[in-house]
């Protein structure tokens, strides 16, 4: 009597990595998950093709941890990295790692673990490691839609929660348009407090000078499709019942205004084209969204750059710029002047 063959049983965890010419960092990544031996999880790195070493390292990792599934693609952005990813993962859960970062030791027991205490739960947060060029800090994520950070990375998702969806292409604010609409729509979610994730935050003291800012005006369609794909999937008035009533106003206050005019310009050096970047980015803003709250602003964000906002608002461009921008760097350049001199004494 020929013998059955058992089934195999898929994997409950799959964990999806997007990598493109990584090559300094992608070893360490992988390092980080293989310590753990348990087979109940799979790993899915995806090189976005990959013009570095990067897929000789990826082959050696894979050959030696079997573990490790290795796809290669034409390169099409982080986005379309990872919904390869999502089409080839077996497990019921998925969570995402970046190919550049690493994920603290217990990760994938800490993942399963969470799991199966409670299977019915759509969407678990955790917190991560911000690492800068300044140091390690602890950002705690709660398990809400305005805590829990645009990012896929530091969240377990059961896979019946994306469902079809999948991430944005032609895009550059892929995470924004996809990732907070998963969230609003899990009914159950859970935040696991500990810090699992590394994420490397070192991009900060790049200077753009001559860069393409068009790119960064992909902002305002990210913003779009995620309001147009939580009130399809909610409904508007559940929406509001959820989020609040004022939530989109919010929301672009939040993830449009910050971003676009706080966050992305300290990268811009030179002064006229930040100001130019800035009176375009305002025109967008004004012409194409509900607006911002200068309250939540303050409330949220501080005085100086709701202030700032209002000076945004009515074309005052270098004050806007000078509290933002420029008052920083005359701060930092005064202490680090002040510190030479007392080195020097």
């Amino acid at each position: 009597m020929p013998l059955r063959s058992r089934a195999i049983q898929p994997p409950t965890l799959s964990v999806i990595i997007a990598a493109y010419n990584i090559a300094d960092f992608i070893g360490g990544c992988l390092d980080s998950l293989v310590v753990e031996p348990r087979g109940d999880h799979e790993i899915i790195v995806v090189d976005d093709g990959s013009t570095d070493a990067t897929p000789d390292i990826l082959a050696d990792r894979s050959t030696r941890h079997p573990q490790i599934r290795l796809i290669q693609r034409e390169n099409g952005g982080a986005g379309a990295a990872r919904n390869t990813g999502i089409s080839a993962a077996s497990g019921q859960y998925l969570t995402f790692i970046d190919g550049d970062d690493w994920v603290e030791p217990g990760y994938i027991d800490t993942c399963l673990a969470e799991i199966s205490a409670s299977p019915g739960t759509e969407l678990w947060v955790f917190d991560y490691i911000d690492i800068t060029s300044s140091g390690r800090y602890r950002q705690s994520c709660a398990a809400d839609f305005w805590s829990c950070r645009n990012a896929p990375w530091n969240k377990i998702y059961r896979r019946d929660l994306i469902g079809e969806d999948r991430f944005d292409e032609d895009i550059l604010y892929e995470d924004l348009a996809a990732v907070r609409p998963w969230v609003a729509r899990a009914k159950q979610k859970r935040r696991v407090n500990r810090a699992l994730y590394n994420y490397r935050n070192l991009r900060e003291g790049s200077t753009m000078s001559s860069i393409d800012t068009t790119r960064f005006f992909d902002l305002f369609t990210a913003a779009d499709r995620c309001m147009q794909r939580i009130e399809s999937s909610l409904g508007a008035h559940e929406a509001r019942a959820a989020l609040g009533n004022d939530w989109r106003k919010r929301f672009y206050t939040s993830d449009v205004f910050i971003p676009g005019l706080v966050d992305w310009p300290r990268k811009i050096e030179v002064a006229g084209l930040r100001r130019r970047y800035a009176a375009e980015f305002t025109t967008h803003l004004n012409e194409n969204t509900d607006g911002i709250s200068k309250r939540l602003l303050a409330r949220d964000f501080g005085f100086k750059i709701a202030l700032a906002a209002l000076c945004y608002e009515h074309s005052a461009l270098a004050t806007g710029d000078f509290l933002l921008h420029r008052m920083g760097r005359m701060k930092r350049r005064l202490m680090t002047r002040l510190s030479s001199n007392r080195r020097s004494v």
